[in-house]
């Protein structure tokens, strides 16, 4: 089982996190919900980490997208911390 670290539930369980926005280098940004990736994905739910069609994605979710620069979120050089509004 893996726990988010910010909506403190089971991710495969939880049909959406609760991070809005995400802070990056140079300002917050809305976060892109899953689906709105702009990706070719035919399945309700993410593969990575299980919330449905139109949910915001658990932080270090693979499938996520940076609202800044459209790369991999977990790993482009936009990303500096999640904020838990």
């Amino acid at each position: 089982m893996a726990v988010c670290d910010v909506c403190g539930r089971e991710m495969l369980e939880a049909s959406t996190c609760t991070e809005r926005t995400v802070e990056l280098v140079d300002g917050r940004y809305e976060r892109i919900r899953f689906g709105a990736e702009g990706l070719r994905i035919d399945s309700d739910t993410c593969d990575d980490c299980g919330v449905v069609r139109g949910a915001l994605h658990h932080p270090g979710c693979d499938v996520e997208r940076c609202p800044r620069c459209g790369d991999q979120q977990s790993s482009c050089d936009c990303f500096e911390t999640w904020d838990d509004a």
